[in-house]
C-alpha cells in the first residue's frame, strides 16, 4: 500500500504551497484531472476562461515572492478597472463611492443621505443592518443590498458581518494588529495576472515544483485509527499526517466513527454555489472594463469578467472570452441553463458590450457547487468545535472550504507554506491553523 509522509488532499491553492514547500514528503490526491481547484483555467477555442474572475494580489509578501519567482517575469500588472451597472449604464466601482455619475437626481439625493455616524454599524446584528447603518438607506435600497442578495443568495439578516472589513469596500478597516490583513479591492488597487495564459498559470506552475501528485484520486474514506484514505477506485494510502483541503463536511462524513453531533455541525455550515456561463466571442472585443457588478434581478450574473482584459496577450487573441458568475441555493434557485445563456447574452448586448448575438461563438456552462463560504452566526462556534477534533486526530483541514473561511487563493497558499513550516517542527496533533474571519 502507498504511503506518505503528509498525505494532502486536493491540489489547489493550499494543497499545492503545502506540497511545494515539503516536496520529498508530501503526496497530492487530486479527484480531477488537473491541478488549481477554484483557480484552474481552460481554453475554448482561442478564448482562454478563468473558472471565476481571478487577479493577483495579496498583503502577504512571502506568497508575493513565491509568485514572482515562479513566473520569473512572466507576469503583468495593471490598475484594476471595475464599473457598476445601473440603469442601463455603467458607473466606476464601488457605488458607494460613485453614485454621484448616476443621471437621476433622485437617486443621487437619496443616496446622499448618509448615516452621521457610519462607525455605529460596528454593532450591527447582521449584515443586511450593518449595510443599512455604514452606508444610508439610498446606497442600501439601489446596490448593496440587492447586490448582495444576488450574491449571497440568501436573507442577509441571516448573515455575520465579522468579516466585512476585508471584503466590502467602503467598510470601516479593521484593528491594525497581528499579521497583514486582505483590504477590499478599490478602482485604483493594482493587480496581477499571468502575462501568458490563464490564472491557473501560477498554480500549474507551483504544482512543477511539488511532491507526487495523483489525479483521478477522490477520497471516499478515513481511517483515522489505521491512518489511511480510500479513493474511490479502491486504492489505499497511508499517512503519518493528513492534510484536507476537501469541504470540510464531506470529510467528516468520510472519516469512521466521526461522532454524529459533529457530522451534524458540519452539515449545518453554509454555502453558495455557482453556475458560471462562459461565452466565447469570436472576434477581439473592445476596451471593456474588467469586471462589471450587477445588481438588477433581472439579469442573472452578479459579476461579469472580461478575461481578456487580464493581459496584453490575452488581448491580442483572435477570440475573447467573458465570464459570469450566477449565485444559487437552495433558498435562490438559478434560472434554467438555456434561460440562463439567453438572458445573460441579451443583456450584454443591450448593454453594447458586445455588438450582436451572431458574435457568440459558444457558450458553456460550468457548476461549482462549493463557491463561497457563508458566515452564518453559528459558523466560527462550529468551525472551532471540528478543528479541535479534527487535531486530535493528526488531520489538519485548511484552504477556503477545509476551513470554511472566505480566503482569496493568496491566503490559502498562505496556509499551506505556514502549515509545512510548523510540520516540519513536529510539534504534535494540536497545531491547527487559528480561525480568522476571513482573508
Amino acid at each position: 500500500m502507498p504511503a506518505a509522509k503528509v498525505l494532502i488532499i486536493g491540489a489547489g491553492p493550499a494543497g499545492l504551497a503545502l506540497s511545494h514547500a515539503a516536496p520529498d514528503s508530501a503526496v497530492i490526491l487530486e479527484r480531477s484531472d488537473g491541478v488549481g481547484g477554484l483557480c484552474r483555467s481552460m481554453e475554448i477555442g482561442d478564448g482562454v476562461f478563468d473558472i471565476g474572475g481571478h487577479s493577483f494580489h495579496s498583503p502577504h509578501p512571502e506568497v508575493v515572492e513565491l509568485v514572482r519567482r515562479l513566473m520569473q517575469g512572466r507576469w503583468h500588472t495593471q490598475r484594476r478597472d471595475a464599473r457598476v451597472a445601473f440603469k442601463g449604464s455603467l458607473i466606476d466601482y464601488p457605488f458607494q463611492d460613485h453614485f454621484s455619475q448616476i443621471s437621476d437626481p433622485a437617486v443621487v439625493a437619496e443616496c446622499l443621505e448618509r448615516p452621521a455616524a457610519a462607525r455605529a454599524a460596528a454593532g450591527a446584528a447582521n449584515f443586511e443592518e450593518w449595510i443599512v447603518q455604514r452606508f444610508g438607506a439610498g446606497v442600501a435600497r439601489y446596490f448593496m443590498l440587492p447586490y448582495n442578495r444576488k450574491l449571497w443568495a440568501r436573507d442577509l439578516r441571516e448573515m455575520s458581518c465579522e468579516w466585512v472589513t476585508e471584503r466590502v469596500a467602503g467598510a470601516e478597516p479593521g484593528p491594525a494588529r497581528g499579521p497583514p490583513r486582505r483590504t477590499p479591492l478599490m478602482r485604483q488597487s493594482q493587480v496581477g495576472y499571468p502575462a501568458y495564459g490563464g490564472f491557473g498559470e501560477i498554480f500549474r506552475t507551483l504544482a512543477k515544483g511539488c511532491g507526487p501528485i495523483e489525479f483521478g484520486r477522490e477520497v471516499c474514506s478515513v481511517d483515522p485509527i489505521g491512518k489511511s484514505v480510500r479513493t474511490s477506485d479502491g486504492a489505499v494510502w497511508h499517512w503519518e499526517r493528513l492534510v484536507s483541503t476537501m469541504p470540510a463536511p464531506l470529510l467528516l462524513r468520510a472519516i469512521a466513527g466521526c461522532p454524529a453531533d459533529l457530522v451534524a455541525d458540519a452539515d449545518r455550515l453554509e454555502h453558495v454555489s455557482l453556475k458560471i456561463l462562459l461565452v466565447l466571442i469570436a472576434r477581439p472585443l473592445g476596451d471593456q472594463p474588467q469586471r462589471i457588478y450587477v445588481a438588477d434581478a433581472d439579469v442573472p450574473p452578479h459579476k461579469i469578467a472580461f478575461n481578456h482584459t487580464s493581459s496584453p496577450s490575452l488581448r491580442r487573441r483572435p477570440a475573447h472570452a467573458i465570464m459570469c458568475e450566477i449565485a444559487h441555493s437552495p433558498y435562490k434557485p438559478a434560472p434554467s441553463d438555456d434561460a440562463l445563456r439567453r438572458m445573460t447574452v441579451d443583456w450584454l448586448v443591450d448593454m453594447d458590450l458586445i455588438d450582436r448575438r451572431g458574435d457568440v461563438a459558444e457558450t458553456r456552462i460550468v457548476d461549482v457547487k462549493y463557491a463561497y463560504p457563508v458566515y452564518t452566526r453559528e459558523r466560527a462556534a462550529i468551525v472551532t468545535r471540528l478543528r479541535r477534533y479534527l487535531a486530535c486526530l493528526d488531520i489538519h483541514s485548511i484552504g477556503r472550504f477545509g476551513g470554511w473561511e472566505y480566503l482569496n487563493s493568496d491566503a490559502c497558499m498562505l496556509q499551506g507554506m505556514s502549515l509545512a513550516a510548523t510540520l516540519a517542527t513536529g510539534p504534535g496533533p494540536h497545531d491547527q491553523p487559528p480561525v480568522r474571519a476571513a482573508d
